[in-house]
């Protein structure tokens, strides 16, 4: 896929978002209008997620309302002119103060009447947004501001002071803005089926002796490898693909001038960006020495892993926190050696906003997001361990594995999982 092709892909998914989720979630949260600004390369986690393929970033200050009128929502934007946009947002700043009118609509907008825009007042973006206020009368509006989530909590200081300004009554939108970015549509599922899949390949194509040639590739190569193939497939690893080594005697191996050897197994966590939306993957793989004993016992702890994922995937209901889930996955898995869970929401972001499943550190209680409800049509990198003593190498093996699901009204996986353990 070139680079026209996707972006044509991200503006329709943005365009689906804002035509079939926008009043959803309005509706649900009882938002009547909602403010989102950002300023240029200091968008705010929520503004980026509005803004289509043309806006790199946001342009100087940008100012999006949003009007739930109960029927639909009214999507605006308050910035100067610019009408890529306006298949997505209605610009409302006509005629801006020092702004020569006259000349960008007769080079740029010759569609727009220009007799109706002579007639309006110059107006600057406060008087502007007074106006659309004052016109719509909302019963309530919400600002990108919180005390629970970072990703709810976008308003700059200097945007805050400048609502402020207005002499209006602003609320948190932090319910609104979660449930926002949390939640996928069912377009973007299917584009997160194929991003999964694509990543899943790249982590198979790396397991095989074309690439992995023992005594000579290092973890370095190996890991560099697999965020080379996803840049050349036009996708960006939205973290530092990371490839650990297990081995007789060594429990963990990182350095990237270690030399992979037959007889190690290797686990790797990789994960990308494409069309905006995020994988997040970890596979194991076993460097094959003839070992059949060693074999047969990390086969064992694959199918332990896989036992332990069925858990926490029957435990994935609707309404529960994350703090739930979690003690009652975990009450579930006492027969499994070492078993771990620590998952995270997955969407925009790789680290997502959603219920927190538990930490790598933090096997009980988790305040905040540990207490945020599972909501329906929600993804997750769901990410766990177990860890067993093997005698054949003489070290306990944390045995990782994640792998992305989504939630409708039980959890799915989006493109399989690791079925068997990686022989090369």
């Amino acid at each position: 896929m070139n680079l026209q092709e996707a972006d044509k892909i991200k503006d329709q998914l943005l365009l689906h978002r804002l035509d079939t989720l926008l009043f959803e979630v309005m509706q649900a949260c009882g938002a009547d209008m909602w403010l989102v600004l950002g300023d240029e390369y200091n968008e705010g986690p929520c503004l980026k997620t509005f803004l289509p393929s043309t806006f790199y970033q946001a342009r100087k200050r940008t100012i999006l309302v949003f009007y739930n009128n109960g029927k639909s929502v009214e999507r605006m934007i308050v910035s100067k002119p610019d009408f890529t946009i306006e298949k997505f947002y209605k610009p409302v700043l006509l005629k801006p103060p020092n702004f020569d009118y006259e000349m960008f609509y007769t080079t740029f907008a010759s569609s727009y009447d220009l007799d109706y825009i002579r007639s309006l007042p110059v107006e600057d973006e406060k008087a502007c947004l007074k106006r659309i206020i004052q016109e719509r009368k909302p019963k309530n509006i919400l600002v990108n501001t919180s005390e629970l989530s970072p990703f709810a909590d976008g308003l700059s200081h200097n945007n805050y002071k400048f609502l402020e300004s207005l002499d209006i009554e602003l609320k948190s939108s932090e319910k609104l803005t979660l449930r926002w970015l949390e939640t996928r549509t069912d377009m973007e599922m299917v584009y997160l089926k194929d991003i999964v899949h694509k990543t899943r390949e790249i982590i198979d194509s790396c397991y095989t002796r074309q690439v992995i040639r023992p005594g000579k590739t290092t973890i370095g190569q190996a890991r560099y490898y697999l965020m080379t193939k996803a840049y050349q497939a036009g996708m960006i690893p939205w973290f530092d693909a990371t490839v650990w080594i297990r081995r007789k005697n060594k429990s963990h191996l990182e350095n990237d001038d270690e030399v992979i050897l037959e007889g190690d197994l290797l686990h790797c966590d990789f994960g990308v960006k494409f069309l905006g939306l995020c994988s997040d993957i970890q596979e194991m793989a076993y460097v094959d020495d003839g070992n059949q004993a060693l074999i047969e016992a990390y086969e064992k702890l694959h199918d332990q892993a896989k036992a332990f994922q069925d858990i926490v995937m029957a435990n994935f209901k609707e309404g529960l926190t994350g703090n739930e889930i979690l003690k009652n996955a975990l009450e579930a898995s006492k027969h499994i050696p070492g078993a771990r869970l620590y998952t995270h929401p997955i969407g925009f972001y790789g680290h997502g906003p959603g219920p927190t499943i538990g930490q790598f550190s933090n096997q009980d209680f988790l305040e905040g997001m540990g207490e945020y409800k599972l909501h329906n049509k929600t993804c997750y990198a769901l990410e766990l361990c177990i860890k067993d003593y093997v005698k054949e190498v003489n070290v306990d093996i944390l045995y990782g594995q994640e792998i992305d699901i989504y939630f409708d009204n039980k959890a799915h996986y989006f493109a399989g999982r690791q079925d068997k353990l990686h022989v090369f």
